[in-house]
């Protein structure tokens, strides 16, 4: 069973390859984020996906799908991560 939500601000953030600064940022709602969680398992202790969480390339589509966020840009790594909310 999930605990309360926590307040938080969930998002998908690119970075760069080559210079690991942050190039792009998608906010993610708490609808979003509860369907992302079955597509990106989070650790047992962290129901509410707080801990920054690495998109693999092979659950691309399914988040793509969840998030409508376009196509995955070759010189980016993903990552759902969270900050604190309002």
């Amino acid at each position: 069973m999930v605990g309360e939500e926590p307040h938080v601000a969930w998002s998908l953030d690119g970075y760069s390859k080559q210079d690991e600064f942050l190039r792009t940022q998608r906010a993610i709602g708490r609808e979003e984020i509860i369907k992302i969680r079955e597509v990106i398992a989070p650790d047992a202790d962290d129901p509410w996906m707080i801990y920054c969480y690495d998109v693999p390339l092979d659950v691309w589509t399914a988040v793509e799908e969840i998030l409508q966020c376009g196509p995955p840009d070759p010189g980016l790594d993903y990552q759902i991560s969270a900050s604190a909310g309002d």
